[in-house]
């Protein structure tokens, strides 16, 4: 494991283009013996992936937002470390959905892995996971936990100078109701003031946007502003 990392670091020295990274990544996944790659960057209503993983795979996984039920992302931004994972050998340990969610991924080649997570600005996570068609990965997969941060940091820097375009990305909506609350409030209104020029009640205002806020895993209205405006949504 700790030569896949030196390739990972030796990758980004050298790519320079979208095409380049991900075919590296998938290379990098099949010369160690790994299914698929999927690189994770979760940040408050902007989560991306990129991913060879099977497009049925990605595209159920995005429609059912499964990131709300996947282990290995609850894992990952828990430990903020590497860590190597199992659906098999865990199984005891975990919840219904999350069985259920790993039997749906072993049809997809999915069904232990090594993932690598790091921590990004204003408390973000960004993660690559190497995903194996195993049951339990060999024991001999050695991880050198500070170079692999460190392989992970370079990789996350690269995506982002690249603006490498998402597998699968975060849908992120307001409805029009949302959207006319937001819109005040970006403007410099108290939720009092909107609910006075809507005429509506002060309690509508503060549930319509705790329900965004809590959509998007957002703290406070700054964030939800700043989303919004950032997104075009307002």
């Amino acid at each position: 494991m700790d030569r896949c990392i030196e390739r990972i670091v030796d990758m980004t020295a050298i790519i320079r283009d979208e095409a380049g990274l991900k075919t590296a990544l998938a290379d990098i996944a099949g010369r160690y013996d790994f299914s698929g790659y999927a690189f994770v960057s979760l940040r408050p209503g902007q989560s991306y992936a990129i991913s060879d993983y099977a497009e049925e795979w990605r595209k159920r996984y995005q429609k059912e937002d499964l990131k709300q039920v996947d282990p290995v992302i609850r894992q990952a931004q828990t430990l903020r470390r590497a860590f190597t994972w199992s659906g098999e050998s865990e199984r005891a340990s975990l919840s219904v959905a999350e069985r259920r969610f790993f039997a749906d991924a072993s049809g997809h080649n999915i069904r232990s892995g090594v993932t690598i997570p790091i921590a990004t600005p204003n408390g973000a996570v960004s993660m690559l996971t190497l995903a194996s068609s195993k049951p339990v990965l060999t024991p001999d997969r050695h991880i050198d936990a500070i170079a692999a941060a460190s392989a992970i940091g370079q990789l996350h820097s690269l995506v982002e100078h690249l603006q490498v375009k998402p597998t699968v990305q975060e849908s992120v909506y307001l409805s029009p109701k949302e959207a006319t609350f937001v819109r005040w409030i970006a403007l410099g209104k108290s939720m009092e003031d909107v609910a006075v020029i809507e005429g509506v009640k002060y309690n509508t205002v503060r549930i319509t946007l705790a329900g965004v806020r809590h959509r998007y895993d957002l703290c406070n209205n700054n964030q939800l502003i700043g989303l919004a405006v950032r997104l075009n949504l307002v």
